[in-house]
């Protein structure tokens, strides 16, 4: 299991590419105001990204735990005193009530993509199938990017997992960091053309548009690939606010 938000540790490609519809304005904006977005997951096509199964206790269950909970946390207590914590935190607890239940994962739900962001990448540029799908059917581009430039500039993130079953969160056992791991990092097999690598990030607050969108180091960008059926007009678009805004980067014309 990868360690939460110790990107330093994980191991990544050079460099890491977005492919973009020049067609849609907001993906110029790599180019036009140097910014990328980190998507809440609500707005990802696939429902289960971010969305893994979770593990309620029973009632019994849950009972087991706080009793566990008070004899490890209150070692002066005797038996009884650590059976009527464990039933009135029973009681109290949502878990045990099947309607505060679903208000509660409602509310946790509705706030993990409010404050949850995550910009997805790829580890290779010459992918048929992104091109098609993400690049208006070979008509875009594809931006590379420095790695440890992003993984710097935006902090967590890592190599996403493809599986033939997602993992379940168990809501009790399981601690903050293995429910993060299996919730960010995992996806279903199908997806396992996009070899994706993505970085996130977890704001204190509601995120803006603003938020969500941030500016990456000017030297970070450091290729350019045009699709191969990309518009001429487009294509000269795109050099001239290149050799404007990033002279560094590379301008490769797909074949």
């Amino acid at each position: 299991m990868m360690k939460l938000n110790d990107y330093k540790t994980v191991e990544y490609p050079t460099t890491l590419y977005k492919y973009r519809d020049w067609s849609n304005s907001l993906h110029k904006k790599i180019l036009t105001e140097g910014v990328l977005y980190l998507e809440p997951p609500s707005s990802f096509e696939d429902v289960k990204d971010c969305n893994v199964p979770e593990k309620f206790p029973k009632k019994s269950e849950l009972y087991d735990f706080f009793l566990e909970k008070s004899k490890k946390e209150y070692l002066n207590r005797n038996r009884n005193e650590h059976r009527q914590f464990a039933r009135y935190w029973t009681e109290k607890s949502p878990l045990g009530n099947p309607r505060k239940l679903t208000k509660l994962i409602e509310e946790l739900n509705n706030e993990f993509n409010d404050r949850f962001g995550v910009l997805s990448l790829t580890a290779n540029c010459n992918n048929d199938t992104m091109w098609e799908k993400y690049a208006n059917n070979h008509m875009g581009v594809c931006f590379g990017f420095d790695a440890k430039a992003l993984f710097d500039c935006v902090g967590g993130g890592g190599e996403v997992q493809y599986v033939d079953k997602l993992p379940t969160i168990d809501f009790v056992k399981d601690d903050f960091v293995k429910k993060h791991v299996k919730n960010i990092f995992f996806k279903e097999k199908k997806w396992i053309f996009e070899q994706e690598y993505r970085l996130h990030k977890m704001w204190k607050s509601k995120a803006s548009m603003d938020d969500r969108c941030f500016k990456f180091p000017v030297d970070s960008l450091v290729e350019i690939r045009l699709g191969k059926d990309i518009p001429l007009s487009d294509k000269e678009e795109i050099k001239q606010i290149a050799r404007q805004n990033f002279p560094k980067a590379k301008i490769i014309e797909c074949p």
